[in-house]
């Protein structure tokens, strides 16, 4: 289920990136959204011991994609205001 999510995300992405600052939500919510994975699963590598290391392994790639997102997100522009004509 998860993969489904990621590639229709990831194609989204893609899109993203011809014109980034126009997609600033799509991409913040990306980065979150696995922050919010990388939680869930890092819960699961303790509760389970068997499956620890591919949980734990899975979250820090998770927190670094999100990371980068953030870094490498554009910066918001300030809003263009017309001058007031007096």
């Amino acid at each position: 289920m998860m993969m489904s999510l990621y590639f229709v995300l990831g194609i989204f992405l893609l899109i993203a990136v011809r014109n980034p600052s126009a997609h600033r939500s799509l991409i913040a919510f990306a980065a979150w959204s696995s922050f919010a994975h990388a939680v869930t699963m890092s819960i699961q590598g303790v509760e389970i011991a068997s499956q620890r290391v591919g949980f734990l392994v899975g979250s820090a790639v998770l927190v670094v994609i999100g990371v980068a997102l953030i870094a490498l997100a554009p910066a918001k522009q300030p809003a263009h205001r017309s001058p007031v004509l007096a």
